[in-house]
């Protein structure tokens, strides 16, 4: 009897429809038997995705709604997420994505792929630009996480500009308070989006609810 699941080996499970899928496409061999008994694999050896496809909808929704705000880099951001889970991308994703890259391939499109994909949170349009932004979300992340951790080993704090004045203390961050500050709610509303805006800024929204009797 054919199992429903193997951890590693997934091709011990398929039947005979999945197997002939194999030969061309073990992704589509794999993506076949999800349908057919919900365990989907990923694509490298024993791993194993958990997201159901609703979640999965909804985390490349905040996506495609950054798309249609203008963001064409949210498109990559997309395909990434489909890579890292093996399913299909959606159709609006497949649409635009062919239609961008075709355009950038025309006669008088675009003359750099920097053009076709990008983000007015990444700028791109010179070194110096991409540079310190990629720096700035670098250095916000980790600030952003810093001060998640502080916050979470310190009860008592309930004020941003507690965490922020403890935070800069530790270490030589580089920057002065205020940019340290633009940067962590720069990470916060991004994260919060991330989430389908189930919180208005999870850090700020955490400390209130500290806050609250």
């Amino acid at each position: 009897m054919t199992p429903l699941f193997d951890e590693y080996h997934p091709e011990r499970c398929y039947n005979e429809i999945e197997n002939e899928l194999n030969i061309l496409e073990s992704a589509w061999a794999k993506f076949a038997l999800f349908l057919r008994t919900g365990f989907r694999y990923g694509h490298k050896k024993g791993t194993m995705r958990c997201q159901s496809l609703s979640e999965l909808r909804s985390d490349l929704d905040i996506w495609r709604t950054r798309f249609e705000r203008g963001e064409t880099l949210a498109l990559l951001h997309a395909i990434q997420l489909c890579a890292e889970e093996n399913i299909p991308l959606p159709s609006w994703l497949a649409v635009a994505f062919s239609t961008a890259l075709s355009g950038f391939l025309q006669p008088g499109g675009p003359h750099s792929l920097d053009m076709v994909f990008s983000s007015p949170n990444l700028p791109t349009n010179t070194p110096s630009k991409a540079a310190t932004a990629r720096q700035d979300w670098a250095l916000g992340a980790e600030l952003w996480e810093s001060c998640w951790d502080f916050a979470n080993t310190h009860k008592d704090v309930t004020s941003f500009d507690a965490v922020l004045d403890s935070v800069l203390i530790l270490k030589n961050w580089g920057v002065k308070k205020r940019k340290a500050r633009e940067l962590v709610t720069m990470i916060d509303k991004n994260q919060a989006e991330l989430l389908g805006q189930r919180e208005k800024q999870p850090f700020a929204r955490f400390l209130e609810k500290r806050r609250k009797p």
